[in-house]
């Protein structure tokens, strides 16, 4: 039986090795074909670290899942319809969206994590001009 859980035994994440170009020495040939990254040529990756990277989906599917379970399939496609819809609610393009409505619904409203203290990079100030950003939206210039 499955519940979506992903696995948390250690996994094969990554690329292989053949990816890399190898000299006579035995080295990747970063002047002739870029640098190479270390994490791309990972093997194991440990447990806590995939439970880590799908916590919130895990925590989601639980609670979705448990929704169904209590209530019936429409809760959690009530759910699922609500979210779509606050997360497409559109702004200007020069205006970021805070995500109130989004997280009023996941009930993340309710915690304090570090993102709230030291913010998102995605909530940093920016320069922008209003009247340049609609022009490339809209395509007028």
């Amino acid at each position: 039986m499955s519940f979506g859980v992903p696995l948390m035994k250690p996994t094969l994440e990554g690329k292989s090795r053949t990816g890399l170009h190898l000299t006579e020495h035995g080295v990747h040939d970063s002047f002739r074909f870029g640098l190479c990254k270390v994490k791309e040529n990972l093997s194991m990756v440990h447990p806590l670290e995939n439970s880590e990277k799908y916590f919130l989906q895990n925590e989601e599917a639980a609670r979705l899942t448990s929704l169904r379970n209590q209530q019936g399939i429409h809760a959690p496609l009530r759910l699922a319809a609500e979210l779509k819809a606050t997360r497409s609610v559109g702004r200007l393009p020069f205006l970021e969206s805070s995500g109130l409505s989004t997280a009023a619904l996941n009930g993340s409203d309710e915690t304090i994590d570090f993102t709230d203290i030291l913010g998102l990079p995605e909530f940093d100030e920016r320069n922008l001009v209003p009247h340049v950003v609609m022009d490339r939206k809209f395509g007028d210039f």
